[in-house]
């Protein structure tokens, strides 16, 4: 089912994948290993986070979006990524419409139809604070562990939802799916509901802080895979 695949062609039903999730989302392309890396499409939380217009950043090199210095390393991590079909996961500092912005970024290598390469990532934006340590990490990774199974679940709604609407399952097994969806989305509003008081209890954890990713490192670009292996099982 190509509707679920994260190698669309399509920009717009792209980005309306990565809307169904919480966290930052960004993909971009290039035709071929010579060419330049292009926005393919951002989410809208990633428009939130960092002031961008998604509409607008289409198809925009990385060259005339960012600073040439800042645009030469997004480049080369970006290249290397799909040079070598691999997970990268990094920190970085980026000069955005919001301002200066440090950010925990995880790349994910996705191969086109065309022989074109696609980029797919997800940030957390980096924040620091003044809490004790080990109460700030316990709660950096609470909001993080969150988001993560925010997008695992959301990934497995889609992709039930899809396979029925298409008719591949039979009346009754069509209902159970309906019902499964349904476990899911309470188990949904459950993890928002935990992540809503951590919210509101501490905001100064409203980021995501370095050290506390370091703890979990390759879990970002582990849960890409995941999402896209995930689509091409279905497929």
């Amino acid at each position: 089912m190509r509707e679920t695949m994260l190698d669309t062609d399509s920009a717009d039903h792209l980005a309306a994948i990565f809307n169904q999730f919480t966290v930052p989302m960004f993909a971009a392309d290039r035709p071929s290993a010579q060419s330049e890396f292009k926005i393919t499409c951002i989410n809208q939380a990633h428009a939130e986070a960092t002031g961008f217009q998604p509409e607008a950043l289409r198809n925009v090199a990385l060259r005339d979006l960012l600073p040439e210095g800042e645009a030469a390393t997004v480049i080369g991590r970006y290249t290397e990524c799909a040079d070598g079909q691999k997970n990268i996961r990094y920190l970085e500092t980026l000069t955005l419409p919001d301002g200066v912005q440090r950010w925990d970024t995880s790349i994910q290598h996705v191969p086109l139809a065309d022989g074109g390469d696609r980029v797919i990532g997800t940030a957390f934006k980096v924040t620091g604070d003044q809490y004790a340590e080990g109460t700030r990490m316990t709660f950096d990774n609470i909001r993080f562990f969150s988001s993560l199974a925010d997008m695992h679940l959301q990934n497995l709604v889609s992709m039930f939802e899809t396979a029925r609407d298409q008719g591949l399952f039979h009346n009754d097994s069509a209902n159970r799916v309906s019902q499964l969806c349904s476990v899911c989305r309470s188990v949904q509003r459950s993890v928002e509901d935990i992540r809503e008081t951590v919210r509101r209890a501490h905001p100064e954890t409203a980021g995501i802080d370095s050290n506390a990713q370091a703890m979990l490192n390759d879990l970002g670009s582990s849960t890409l895979r995941a999402l896209y292996d995930s689509a091409r099982e279905v497929s």
